[in-house]
């Protein structure tokens, strides 16, 4: 089944978007633990946002596929 198939606009947009931030915030991870013995304090700082950010995605991704299948439900 497709991500969005059962959604409204809104919520598709929302996914679509969701889905290319979780891209740059998993790109920006990998450039962190690239050099994570070499970086800063705030470097380290700006990875523990990144890291807690990227989880806020990925539960926000999985409650818009959720709510996809209980729409395809009713359909």
């Amino acid at each position: 089944m497709e991500d969005s198939a059962w959604l409204n606009g809104e919520d598709k947009l929302k996914l679509e978007t969701l889905k290319q931030e979780l891209a740059a915030l998993k790109d920006e991870h990998k450039g962190f633990a690239s050099k994570k013995s070499s970086l800063s304090s705030e470097e380290r700082e700006k990875w523990r946002l990144n890291s807690q950010r990227t989880n806020q995605v990925y539960i926000e991704i999985k409650d818009l596929r959720f709510k996809n299948i209980m729409e395809a439900g009713k359909g």
